[in-house]
């Protein structure tokens, strides 16, 4: 005879999976996760801290009707690696979920070695919930046989010098608790400890709600996340990041996930992980009609569980959060809803010094990116219309406001950005921004809050490139609620503040022209390993000057 509680699993999965078929919805939850990364500490303790946490979320996702779960990037692994040796108590050899069928929460045996695998199946399997984490798969290299794999490759004899492959892998289960897909990140963000695979990979997932891609963080600046939405059916990216907050507004976290959802017209479940030192934070569920479903934005130090319903069809006028979208706390694995709107905790402007400690976890840096090659002019009037050229592109701005008492400018771009002198990113791009000028220098100084009215914004660009993100955020980088702007999905963006009094911080277009794109610092497979988290921090906007070593 099944137990009494048993039984009433079976109903209740029973139940979870009838209705997220039936319904013109599913329901997705993120996790901002505030880690562990004590390196003091045993590697196995601090596995189990995070994947208590993990754990916890799941669970109460779960309990909440929750479809799949997204997990941030590094989440289980301190983003501060002392060196690739150290790396090898934590990572594990995961196997190919194309070559095998495995449910590592049932074949104990078979993976009694492999505890992160295995818990983050259990996790799937005792939840009844898809799980997408990320990880660091391990894999031993010898030059004969990777000439042999790379037969056609100019690098075939580029093992590491240590012998080993470490790649930055998202994972994927099913609710059964089976290993589906993995992933490796195809573009490194100054992860000197990881590996770049020598033939990336589209991943593709799916459920019984609809057919998911998944990529990481930096993954999304580049032409191939936007080239895996080619494949038939694919509406939903999942989308596990450890985001730097950069300014201007065009590169902080939750703005740009919104902006992307809207661009590719598909869901995005994005979650991040919570560390302001770093200006990492930012995790929020998009679609493309309404933009943020739910968000959180906030340097709090604290780890958050989001949770909403999502439409199936992304282009969907349906009202998909009748169950209303739900925030929790958890902290000291205590689970705490959010009641009303967050309290944001910004300064006037985010600090760019490193820190020595991270004892504030509350400090909130962020990296400034160059923008010299921006034409500006700065807003005098309470009304005025405005055009840019540079070279052949030209944007317009149209505004009206109650009070011209803090520094606006209207800045625009038409040129190649150079991003920390280890990128090019082609781009034109136009936007309107509470911005301080210093020695001369216009819009040198983001400011993230801002009391200006504005009644009416409109901006229009000339735009040549393979995709246009909208951007419109709010005093304290809150993004502007969906009701008050508009975006035609390719060169004008308008905005209407008649009836609510906020204030309007960034607003604008950012386009990419994706061939333009190139290298200019190369990470070799055989680069030493940056000795600290704040020497990577460092590295993101030093690059042109020095590397610093701690």
């Amino acid at each position: 005879m099944l137990h009494f509680q048993t039984l009433a699993w079976i109903i209740i999965s029973s139940f979870s999976f009838v209705t997220s078929v039936d319904k013109d919805f599913y329901r997705a939850a993120v996790l901002e996760l505030a880690q562990f990364t004590n390196i003091s500490y045993p590697a196995a303790d601090i596995l189990r801290i995070n994947l208590e946490v993990y754990e916890i979320a799941a669970k109460t996702a779960a309990k909440h009707g929750a479809d799949i779960i997204v997990f941030p990037e590094s989440g289980l692994l301190p983003f501060e690696k002392p060196n690739r040796d150290w790396m090898l108590s934590f990572i594990e050899d995961i196997p190919d979920p194309k070559k095998e069928v495995v449910n590592p929460c049932e074949q104990e045996s078979q993976f009694r070695d492999l505890p992160i695998l295995r818990r983050l199946s259990c996790l799937a399997r005792n939840n009844h919930i898809w799980v997408v984490a990320n990880t660091v798969d391990f894999k031993k290299c010898d030059i004969n046989t990777n000439c042999i794999k790379n037969k056609h490759s100019e690098n075939c004899t580029s093992c590491p010098d240590d012998g080993h492959f470490f790649y930055n892998t998202n994972v994927v289960f099913n609710r059964d608790g089976i290993f589906v897909v993995k992933y490796y990140k195809r573009h490194l963000y100054f992860e000197a400890e990881m590996n770049t695979p020598d033939f990336p990979e589209d991943a593709y997932f799916d459920t019984e709600f609809g057919k998911f891609t998944t990529v990481i963080c930096f993954d999304l600046n580049f032409k191939e996340s936007v080239q895996a939405l080619d494949e038939p059916g694919v509406l939903n990216v999942a989308y596990p990041t450890y985001w730097f907050d950069h300014t201007p507004f065009i590169f902080f976290a939750t703005p740009y996930q919104q902006a992307w959802s809207m661009a590719n017209n598909v869901n995005l479940i994005a979650a991040d992980a919570n560390f302001p030192p770093t200006g990492s934070l930012g995790s929020g569920i998009y679609t493309p009609n309404k933009g943020a479903l739910v968000y959180t934005h906030n340097p709090d130090g604290r780890s958050k569980l989001l949770i909403s319903n999502v439409p199936k069809r992304p282009d969907s006028s349906v009202r998909v959060n009748d169950l209303g979208p739900l925030k929790f706390f958890i902290d000291n694995g205590k689970v705490t809803p959010m009641e009303g709107e967050e309290k944001p905790v910004f300064k006037k402007e985010c600090l760019t010094t490193v820190l020595k400690d991270a004892e504030n976890l509350t400090d909130y840096r962020c990296s400034p990116t160059t923008i010299d090659h921006y034409q500006f002019k700065k807003l005098k009037k309470l009304e005025d219309n405005i055009e840019i050229c540079d070279n052949s592109f030209c944007c317009s701005l149209s505004y009206q406001a109650e009070s011209m008492d803090e520094d606006y400018f209207f800045g625009v771009t038409g040129q190649d950005m150079n991003f920390k002198d280890a990128f090019k990113f082609g781009t034109q791009s136009c936007f309107l921004a509470r911005c301080d000028s210093i020695e001369g220098k216009a819009c040198s100084n983001f400011i993230l809050k801002s009391t200006t009215i504005f009644r009416r914004v409109e901006i229009k660009g000339n735009f040549s490139v393979n995709q246009t993100l909208p951007f419109a955020v709010d005093s304290e980088v809150r993004l502007t609620k969906k009701d008050k702007w508009t975006f035609d999905k390719n060169s004008q963006i308008m905005y209407s503040n008649f009836n609510k009094k906020t204030s309007l911080l960034f607003f604008g277009l950012h386009g990419r022209r994706f061939d333009h794109d190139a290298i200019i610092f190369k990470q070799s497979n055989n680069a030493p390993c940056l000795s600290s988290i704040w020497n990577l921090f460092i590295l993101g906007f030093c690059l042109s000057i020095i590397l610093l070593i701690s």
